[in-house]
C-alpha cells in the first residue's frame, strides 16, 4: 500500500483499507474486566439482569453491583402514654430501683 506524493489522498478509502486488512484479536474475551459478583449475577439471573425495580434506598451500577443507601424513617411526634402504660412506667421504674437498692445494700453487707 504504496501513495505518492502527487495524488491527494482520500482518506476514506485508506481507512476502509487499514480495517478491511486489520483484524484485531482480543487477548481475553473481556470476561476479565467484569468483575466477579456481576459475572455471577450475569450468569444467575440470566435476562433479568439489571432489569429489576430499585429498591428505596438501593441503586444498580452498569456493572450490576447493587449500592445500598440509608434511607431516613419518616418522623412522627411520640403519643403521651396512656394512664395504664404510665402506671406499668411506674412500676417498673420502683422494681428497678429496689433491685440497685438491693444490690448495693448486698455488696456493702458482703464486704
Amino acid at each position: 500500500m504504496t501513495y505518492s506524493n502527487s495524488i491527494s489522498p482520500d482518506f476514506t478509502s485508506i481507512a476502509q483499507e487499514l480495517t478491511a486488512s486489520w483484524s484485531p484479536k482480543p487477548v481475553s474475551g473481556g470476561s476479565a474486566l467484569i468483575p466477579a459478583e456481576a459475572n455471577s449475577r450475569m450468569r444467575r439471573e440470566g435476562d433479568r439482569f439489571l432489569r429489576r425495580p430499585t429498591r428505596k434506598g438501593a441503586t444498580v451500577d452498569q456493572e450490576g453491583l447493587t449500592n445500598n443507601y440509608g434511607v431516613e424513617p419518616e418522623m412522627y411526634y411520640a403519643a403521651f402514654p396512656a394512664p395504664e402504660q404510665a402506671r406499668q412506667y411506674a412500676l417498673q421504674g420502683l422494681a428497678a430501683a429496689t433491685f440497685v437498692v438491693g444490690l448495693i445494700l448486698t455488696s456493702l453487707v458482703i464486704s
